[in-house]
C-alpha cells in the first residue's frame, strides 16, 4: 500500500481590491475634494492677504525704528520704481527712505523697497507716513491692504504703533 501525500492550499480569501471597490474609493475621494476645494481656496486667499498686511506692518515698524535710531524723519511711501516716492492713493509697491546714514549730505537713502504682487494693492495716504525722530507721526493713518479680494486694515496710531484688523477700513 502506498501513501500519497496531498497538498492542500488554504484559501484565505481574495487578494487585493476589485475594480468596483477601487472606483467607489476614487469617487468618494473626488466628492471630498470637491467639497474641500472652496474652503481651501478661501484659506489660501486669507493667508495671502494676512501676509501682505504683515509685510507692510513690518515695513512700518522698520521705518519707525530707523527714525529713532537715525534721529531723523523716515518715511514709508508708495513707489512704483523702488527709488522714489510716487503720488497716488493706490499703491503698487512701497519704500522706506530717510536721511543718509552718515548725514553728511541731505540726500535720502532707500532703506527698503517692496513691490506688491499683481493681485495685491494698498489704499491709503498718497504721501505716505512720515515718522519723526521721536517715532511719532503727525496724525493717525489707515492703510487698506487688498489681496485676492480679501481686505485687512492697518491702523498706525500717533504713537507709531501698528494694528491689523480683518476687513475694510471704515
Amino acid at each position: 500500500m502506498s501513501t500519497t501525500t496531498q497538498y492542500f492550499r488554504r484559501h484565505s480569501g481574495p487578494q487585493g481590491f476589485t475594480l468596483v471597490e477601487l472606483m467607489i474609493t476614487v469617487s468618494v475621494i473626488g466628492v471630498l475634494a470637491a467639497i474641500a476645494y472652496p474652503s481651501m481656496t478661501a484659506l489660501i486667499n486669507n493667508s495671502r492677504a494676512q501676509a501682505q498686511a504683515s509685510e507692510l506692518a513690518a515695513g512700518l515698524q522698520q521705518a519707525r525704528s530707523e527714525a529713532v535710531r537715525r534721529n531723523a524723519t523716515v518715511t514709508l511711501c508708495p513707489s512704483t520704481d523702488g527709488a522714489t516716492c510716487s503720488a497716488g492713493s493706490t499703491w503698487s509697491g512701497w519704500l522706506v527712505h530717510g536721511l543718509d546714514r552718515n548725514q553728511a549730505t541731505p540726500a535720502d537713502e532707500v532703506i527698503r523697497y517692496t513691490a506688491l504682487p499683481a493681485n495685491a494693492q494698498i489704499a491709503g495716504s498718497s504721501s505716505g507716513i512720515a515718522f519723526r525722530p521721536s517715532g511719532l507721526i503727525a496724525a493717525e493713518q489707515k492703510l487698506e491692504v487688498t489681496s485676492s479680494d480679501k481686505k485687512n486694515c492697518l491702523t498706525v496710531k500717533i504713537s507709531g504703533l501698528v494694528s491689523i484688523a480683518p476687513g475694510a477700513c471704515s
